[in-house]
């Protein structure tokens, strides 16, 4: 049997529709990054899987700082539903989705805390503890 020699703009198409096709079926394989809401994220930061409760309603109190956050939005995904801290428990079940929701919520609050004299409880605190100075 005779062999045929393929011309090479013919072997050029052929190599190229080769990595087309592989390139696509990578491209198909790999999740793709999802977008996050910070307003639907805000809810669900709060309500939902109660993060304030060890984070503070500002992202800035508590066990640890979530603001500024420090993590990549695939990096957080992943550190939440696989926590490896004993202080920060995994939520598995969350989804990457609501995961980003939360990621763009937290990135949306400002790094800056207020000044001390700003934050009403506190300043309550030092007003009644100098009322009772003066007496």
């Amino acid at each position: 049997m005779k062999q045929r020699k393929l011309s090479a703009p013919l072997a050029c198409v052929a190599v190229v529709s080769g990595i087309l096709a592989a390139v696509s079926l990578s491209a198909q394989q790999q999740p793709q990054p999802v977008t996050g809401d910070a307003a639907r994220g805000k809810p669900l930061f709060s309500d939902t899987f109660n993060c304030y409760a060890c984070h503070g309603f500002d992202a800035q109190s508590g066990e640890r700082r979530l603001v500024p956050l420090n993590y990549a939005q695939d990096g957080f995904i992943t550190f939440v539903q696989n926590s490896p801290l004993p202080n920060m428990p995994a939520f598995p079940d969350a989804s990457p989705q609501q995961l980003a929701d939360i990621y763009a919520y937290i990135r949306t609050i400002p790094a800056d805390a207020p000044a001390l004299g700003e934050v009403p409880l506190l300043r309550d605190i030092l007003d009644r503890k100098a009322r009772v100075a003066a007496e």
